[in-house]
């Protein structure tokens, strides 16, 4: 197992609004956890606030109550799936709170309901109506999904607000300590988004598995010839191992997507959608540029196309103006005041919508339809999830989620850009045109027939070589938060970066409610692995050191939908655990399934690689 890297501890504030960022160390920033009991007693709340005070005296109350229960549970051998261990990091420990219905300026939009009327005279056509509205809430539901929800961002403008029109230092000081929880929470979010909705499949990066034949090994002895060297089986393992160490993180994913239905498809949608709501606003933008809807704007950019047009300088004023975007927002970044705006113009039905989240906010999510997945297939699925990736990778490059990998982007592309600039023109079509049949001949034949390997001719991923995904992201977080835990709850001596791989009960982080073949128990995650315990005689049936973990994944079977879901007893989430002695386990119904498996994910320390 690898030596966990430390996070970075950083305040919250720091952070930002964005996802947190990576150094060049490959160590992701962190917010400090502060703990907001002690500093909500030593302030003294004024009379006026009454509300703050109660609300700070029954939160106490219940966190006692709740310690209380599971340290007794703990004792008598008698856990519940609910009791957290102590975990009050939410990216880690729990998922995210129902999404706040909050509202900045107006309110939701009203949509049509069907009256008794339109029943008794159309009856057919209301109830096909009905069924095809709830259809179209479903699809609409995937779509306007965010990262953070809409309201979450309007409670967090109003904290902030809160802290500008504090009356009083208590006041300020309670006010400061909301907006710093929202300001945390806000990047749990982001992690837990990602990890619930997107990330089913993961194993070990096959990297670290391939080692290096010797060319003896290849060797063969013949009693005509003397000694002979099969060339072609040692150059294809050469390919094979270099390849590996070379981009061992790009081979393989998507090479096994499960089948595809609209469970499965419309979650790379969402993420298609969500990664490039930025160029929906540029398209958008540019329709109204073209549509002469604000004359004097399409006027400016008319006199600057004609002008770069003249001087034969498109090319070279659109990679400049690339690269002054992306500056800009690392000089400007993401405030606040950015955000209020934002969702001004979000919840404001009478300015044109700027992407299709933005469009069922203001319009409603009654008249969509789920047509759209007819014809999909397994090899759009992979296409959309390459392109959900692109879109991510370039949303993180331009929000500088990994600062030296942007600027080095970003000089490379600076040079290009004075290289355009410098050189003749019919020599810069000499050799886009090369490169266009290069592409053509050469490297769309392998992305084709080699699809494994597809990512490492990409040129769009040569590009933006190792600027992470939001999965890849997440998963740093989450594990950055592992080693925080674990260090805190298991002290280890100095110089030592690993945990000792206990199953010790006082090593336990939780447990989880889960069924192995006819039988009842729960699976425990620890310092050092993972086990599952039978309810009954409170046997371990097995157990695995997170070092001997291969893959895990989510798998989702269809229950009876015509069931209510109070009277459901089968949550069709299971979860698969492969070792790499080859053994699987596979758990059904596991109680808060998402949540164990990002917790094995944190705790696990191990290179995942995100398959699907």
């Amino acid at each position: 197992m690898q030596a966990r890297q430390e996070p970075i501890l950083v305040d919250e504030f720091e952070v930002g609004l964005d996802r947190a960022k990576i150094t060049k160390s490959a160590q992701i920033q962190l917010p400090e956890s502060h703990d907001s009991q002690n500093h909500s007693a030593d302030i003294d709340v004024e009379p006026d606030s009454p509300s703050s005070s109660s609300h700070n005296v029954v939160e106490s109350i219940k966190l006692k109550k709740h310690k209380a229960g599971v340290k007794i549970r703990k004792t008598l051998h008698i856990g519940r799936a609910s009791d957290d261990f102590d975990l009050t990091t939410t990216a880690i420990a729990g998922g995210n709170e129902e999404a706040s219905g909050s509202r900045y300026v107006t309110d939701p939009p009203e949509p049509d309901k069907a009256t008794f009327k339109d029943f008794v005279h159309n009856p057919v056509d209301t109830v096909k109506a009905k069924v095809s509205e709830h259809g179209n809430q479903q699809v609409a539901g995937q779509i306007i999904t965010k990262e953070v929800p809409h309201g979450d961002e309007v409670d967090l403008i109003h904290a902030s607000e809160a802290v500008e029109t504090a009356k009083n230092d208590a006041q300020r000081l309670l006010a400061i300590q909301d907006l710093s929880k929202l300001m945390k929470e806000r990047q749990a979010t982001y992690a837990r988004w990602t990890l619930d909705r997107h990330v089913t499949k993961v194993r070990l990066l096959p990297r670290d598995q391939i080692r290096l034949k010797p060319r003896s090994d290849f060797e063969k002895y013949n009693p005509q010839e003397g000694l002979v060297i099969d060339w072609k089986a040692y150059g294809q393992h050469l390919l094979v191992y270099y390849a590996q160490q070379y981009g061992g993180q790009y081979i393989g994913y998507g090479s096994d997507p499960p089948a595809p239905s609209k469970q499965t498809i419309m979650p790379n949608i969402e993420r298609l959608l969500i990664a490039s709501s930025p160029l929906q606003e540029f398209i958008m933008t540019s329709r109204r540029v073209y549509r002469w809807e604000h004359p004097p704007t399409t006027t400016k950019y008319l006199l600057i196309y004609s002008a770069l047009w003249y001087f034969n300088m498109l090319l070279p004023g659109c990679l400049a103006a690339f690269v002054y975007l992306v500056a800009e927002r690392r000089a400007h970044g993401n405030t606040l005041q950015d955000l209020r705006e934002d969702i001004e113009h979000r919840e404001n039905q009478h300015v044109t919508a700027l992407s299709l989240t933005e469009l069922i906010v203001k319009e409603g999510d009654e008249n969509w339809s789920d047509d759209l997945l007819e014809g999909l297939g397994p090899w759009l699925m992979v296409q959309l999830a390459d392109l959900a990736n692109f879109f991510e990778s370039m949303r993180n490059f331009y929000e500088w989620r990994v600062p030296h990998r942007t600027m080095r982007t970003l000089i490379v592309l600076g040079v290009t850009t004075l290289v355009t600039a410098l050189i003749p023109m019919w020599l810069l079509v000499k050799i886009m045109t090369f490169a266009m049949g290069v592409t053509y001949f050469a490297l769309y034949p392998i992305a084709v027939n080699f699809p494994e390997y597809r990512l490492l001719v990409s040129p769009t991923k040569r590009l933006l070589w190792n600027i992470p995904t939001h999965a890849e992201w997440a998963i740093k977080y989450i594990q950055a938060e592992g080693t925080r835990l674990a260090q805190a709850s298991t002290p280890v001596a100095p110089g030592l970066a690993t945990l000792s791989p206990t199953f010790d009960p006082a090593h336990d982080y939780n447990s989880y409610t889960a069924h192995q073949d006819k039988t009842t128990g729960r699976l425990i995650v620890s310092a050092g692995g993972v086990r599952f315990v039978s309810n009954l005689g409170h046997n371990v049936l097995w157990s695995l050191r997170y070092d001997e973990l291969q893959k895990f994944e989510k798998e989702d079977r269809i229950v009876q939908k015509n069931i209510p879901s109070k009277l459901q007893r089968d949550s069709g989430q299971d979860l698969k655990i492969g070792g790499r002695d080859g053994r699987e386990y596979l758990l059904k119904q596991v109680d808060k399934r998402d949540e164990a498996f990002s917790q094995i994910v944190g705790f696990s320390n191990i290179e995942w690689q995100v398959v699907w």
